[in-house]
């Protein structure tokens, strides 16, 4: 498990009693069949997801070519975060590539538990940390690593990964061609 998820977990835990259950309220889990929408361009983004089985992505088109942003994987949160935090309609696709399990954390009903409870806020603030230092580690690896290190990288992480997705999402995904990808494939095996 991710180091700030057990954190926001056992944060969760030392809630008092009953303001954990109303939290518990607000947290759902939902399953979500493969080629599911979960954000489209044009609405708004009113939760975030934490990915607890399966893959998603996060992209956009541009100039009739699809950009993937994001992968998303067990323990990663799924989110608009510009969408999300300002509550205007998003930019971004957020599509489920495998089936999903995921905990779905309404924008709505969430702020009313923080307004209610203090504490609670904590709790946002830490899914919110997670996100940046997720997004700063991207970031870092896009700047400082070569192609064949961040396809090492990302197989490292969730090495089933090519089972799971088409070649042109993995190559949108660290930013190479489909030709790039293939060298370095067949370089690796």
């Amino acid at each position: 498990m991710d180091p700030y998820i057990k954190r926001i977990k056992d944060l969760s835990k030392r809630l008092d009693p009953q303001v954990l259950a109303e939290v518990e309220e607000v947290f759902v889990d939902k399953h979500c069949s493969k080629g599911t929408f979960l954000l489209k361009p044009g609405q708004t983004s009113t939760a975030h997801l934490l990915i607890r089985k399966g893959i998603a992505r996060k992209y956009f088109v541009h100039k009739d070519r699809e950009i993937t942003t994001e992968i998303y994987f067990h323990d990663d949160v799924a989110v608009s975060l510009d969408s999300y935090i300002m509550q205007k309609p998003a930019d971004v696709y957020i599509e489920a590539l495998t089936d999903l399990e995921v905990t779905v954390i309404d924008y709505r009903r969430f702020y009313q538990m923080k307004n209610k409870y203090p504490e609670v806020m904590l709790i946002d603030k830490m899914f919110i940390e997670y996100y940046a230092v997720w997004f700063e580690q991207k970031l870092c690896e896009f700047r400082t690593l070569d192609a064949s290190e961040r396809y090492a990288k990302l197989m490292e992480k969730e090495p089933d990964i090519a089972r799971f997705l088409p070649v042109t999402i993995v190559a949108s995904y660290l930013n190479i061609s489909l030709e790039t990808l293939s060298r370095i494939r067949s370089k690796l095996t």
